[in-house]
Order: C-alpha cells, then sequence, then structure tokens
C-alpha cells in the first residue's frame, strides 16, 4: 500500500510542476533504445580495371530523375502512370542509381590518388513493397555500392546483403522482397564482371 501511495504522490508532484512549468508528459526527452542486429558482407575482387567495372555497373542502371517523380505527385498523376514513370527509369538490372559519390576525388584533397565509387541503387517499387508493410525498411532504400581499386592492384566490389540488411524487421514479406535484391545484386555484379 505505502508503494501505490509513494507511486500516486509521485505522479501529483510530477502533473503539478508540468502544469506549472507548462510542460506537457509528451515534452519529455525521449530515451534512444539501441538493438543488434547481424549483416552479412559481400566483397567481391577482380582483376578487371576500375574504370571498365564502374562502366559495366553503370550501362546497368537506370537513372532516377527526382523532379519528374516530384511533379507527377504534384499533379495528381495516378498510381498506374507514376508505376509506369519509374519502370521507365529502371535499368536492366531492374535498379536506377539515385546517387553516385566520388570518393577518389574526395581524396586528391588530401593530395593521395585512388579510384572509389559508391553508388546508391534501388527501385522505389521494390521498396515500396518492403515499406508497405513496415515503414522501417525505408531507412535502408536506396542500397550502397562501393566500387575501388586497391593497393593489391584488384577492384572490389562490396556491399551489404540486403536480405541481411532487412533482416532486423522479422518480416517473411520484407524477407521475401530483400532475397530478390540479393539475386539482382549479384547479377548486376556478375554482368559487371563478365568481359
Amino acid at each position: 500500500m505505502q508503494v501505490t501511495f509513494a507511486r500516486l504522490i509521485a505522479w501529483c508532484v510530477t502533473l503539478v510542476l508540468a502544469t506549472a512549468t507548462g510542460a506537457r508528459c509528451n515534452d519529455a526527452p525521449s530515451v534512444p533504445k539501441t538493438s543488434v542486429s547481424s549483416t552479412r558482407h559481400v566483397a567481391v575482387s577482380t582483376a578487371k580495371p576500375f574504370d571498365a567495372v564502374t562502366a559495366a555497373i553503370e550501362k546497368q542502371l537506370g537513372k532516377f530523375d527526382p523532379e519528374r517523380m516530384a511533379a507527377a505527385f504534384k499533379t495528381g498523376m495516378d498510381a498506374s502512370h507514376i508505376e509506369a514513370l519509374i519502370h521507365a527509369m529502371e535499368g536492366s538490372s531492374g535498379f536506377m542509381v539515385f546517387a553516385v559519390r566520388d570518393h577518389g576525388q574526395l581524396l586528391s584533397l588530401e593530395g593521395k590518388q585512388g579510384s572509389a565509387r559508391q553508388y546508391e541503387v534501388g527501385n522505389p517499387l521494390i521498396a515500396l513493397q518492403m515499406t508497405q508493410v513496415d515503414v522501417r525498411a525505408g531507412e535502408y532504400a536506396p542500397l550502397r555500392i562501393y566500387v575501388y581499386a586497391g593497393e593489391d592492384h584488384l577492384t572490389h566490389i562490396d556491399y551489404d546483403l540486403p536480405s541481411s540488411v532487412f533482416g532486423r524487421f522479422h518480416s517473411a514479406r520484407v524477407d521475401h522482397v530483400a532475397r530478390g535484391l540479393d539475386e539482382k545484386l549479384e547479377a548486376l555484379i556478375a554482368n559487371a564482371l563478365k568481359n
């Protein structure tokens, strides 16, 4: 009984203080939650030159056009037309590039030479298949691929396996889509390494 009474007193004091200061209960700072998840990383090496590998990757990627997409949504274009617009942006891989970051150029700021490029690739329609099940999946879409020339004179292609990244949501439907992304990335890289 004493514990219940003490809690009641604490709650009343909190309420009085909040009312006096004009604060609301939901103004309290939230406490971040952390969790641990396991991600499998894929690293592929090839003697094929960096420029040839990146050109072969880029040849398979379409280009996402954010202005066209924004205009389509702004004008109230119906869903089937927006889907067709997205399909028109796809490359032969089923992916499109959202951004390319040339880390090799950044290295030159420190007087170093290097060939390194990060690609953000994906497909909004594939992302939608996951985010409609669990909106948090949007945190990992689009995907990233990193291509760089190593000190070993090989070209390296690195990425996190989508099924392991999206696996933290523990959803059979999201997992199914993510395994499809695994296959698409594997095919993209395999095609880029062909002579």
